[in-house]
């Protein structure tokens, strides 16, 4: 509910005895969703958990309480992310980590009123924190975020298959493990949303993926029948529903071809797409930070125990929109559109829509993200 405008900044009022468990709960006065009109600016802290949902381990992005303010973002570490036994073959190697603004274990933001809820969805070599900028932000905007590593797709499944002979860990699924992942996530939350309790309203859900995670996102958007909207990123929409679906995508993307997508997105019933022109594959991610190519050509090139077709096949994948990443796409220069372009760009986007579908928002619409980007919509 919204109580009233101020200075720009709308405040949504929420409540106090809404979380379940005790450090959330404490007695005090009601916190409000301080919610800037800018939908690319957040102005509340960001709290992350990991937690068991059922018995799948889950990190979940929420508003937090004022009193984690000024506390530190944790950093993603590339080596938590990985089994041992890639980290014992690359042996003492200092290995890359992403900077976030989430702070680990804050306090829930006592609440009024559920917030929606989002779930993420990875790509092939991601992770569920591989969009941390996007997830973060979105619970900056009064949403909860969900992501759930999806076991044989995961980069903690992919690394050790770069090893000749392959070391424990690797295995590549051959069917998409992701919308059962997020079934049984929302599943979960219906049995016990644990700390969520009273904080959440599982009718009012939305699903972001991708690359892999785009179809996902298209196939969880096509059997979940109380999805309010999809948002597929560097991905094919193949969205034949009423779900309103966001296209975000690059034209410069050497993973997921121009043509694929275009077709796709032509019969998506509902469907807006913004289009960043000379962003590439990783543009809607935070993989960039890691620089996997620096990584491969530092650890794994040199040793005679990798498979250097594999590699060079997953350094395409890890580089293509990066800085630095080689372009493979005609006509696209030699640079990709720069990151500190196309993320202010994702964060409204994407905020934008989701208002608009899971709290009556106005619509998208077209508006003017400058000269880099076009927004079109889905023919109806």
């Amino acid at each position: 509910m919204v109580d009233r405008v101020q200075a720009g900044v709308v405040l949504v009022g929420l409540c106090g005895a809404c979380a379940g468990d005790k450090p959330d709960s404490a007695s005090g006065a009601p916190e409000p969703l301080v919610l800037p009109a800018d939908p690319g600016e957040i102005a509340m802290p960001v709290g992350v958990r990991t937690v068991l949902v059922g018995e799948r381990s889950v990190e979940v992005w929420y508003p937090a309480a004022e009193a984690a303010a000024g506390g530190a973002g944790e950093r993603v570490e590339l080596a938590d992310l990985v089994p041992d036994s890639v980290r014992t073959a690359l042996g003492e190697a200092a290995l890359p980590g992403i900077e976030t603004i989430a702070v680990r274990d804050a306090p829930l933001r006592r609440l009024e009123a559920p917030l929606p809820v989002v779930l993420f969805s990875h790509g092939f070599g991601g992770f569920p924190q591989q969009s941390v900028d996007l997830t973060s932000h979105l619970a900056g905007r009064g949403y909860v975020v969900l992501s759930t590593d999806h076991a044989g797709r995961s980069i903690g499944d992919l690394l050790p298959c770069l090893f000749s002979p392959p070391l424990d860990g690797c295995g590549l699924a051959a069917d998409d493990p992701g919308p059962a992942d997020l079934a049984a996530i929302v599943a979960g939350l219906e049995a016990d949303p644990g700390f969520l309790s009273g904080a959440i309203d599982l009718s009012l859900r939305a699903v972001v993926g991708h690359s892999a995670g785009g179809g996902t996102a298209s196939t969880f958007a096509e059997t979940d029948p109380e999805l309010d909207a999809a948002v597929v990123m560097a991905a094919p929409p193949a969205v034949t529903t009423g779900v309103p679906v966001l296209l975000l995508d690059g034209s410069c993307d050497g993973i997921v071809l121009e043509e694929g997508v275009a077709s796709a997105f032509a019969t998506v019933p509902d469907g807006v797409r913004v289009r960043m022109e000379g962003a590439g594959h990783l543009a809607f991610s935070d993989i960039c930070a890691l620089e996997l190519g620096t990584l491969a050509e530092e650890l794994l090139a040199p040793r005679d125990d990798v498979n250097t077709a594999l590699l060079a096949q997953l350094v395409g994948l890890g580089t293509d929109g990066c800085p630095g990443g080689a372009v493979t796409v005609p006509d696209c220069g030699t640079a990709f559109l720069p990151l500190e372009t196309t993320t202010p760009v994702i964060r409204s986007s994407t905020t934008a829509f989701l208002d608009a579908h899971l709290r009556g928002g106005p619509a998208l619409g077209t508006p003017d993200y400058g000269a880099a980007f076009t927004v079109s919509r889905s023919a109806r």
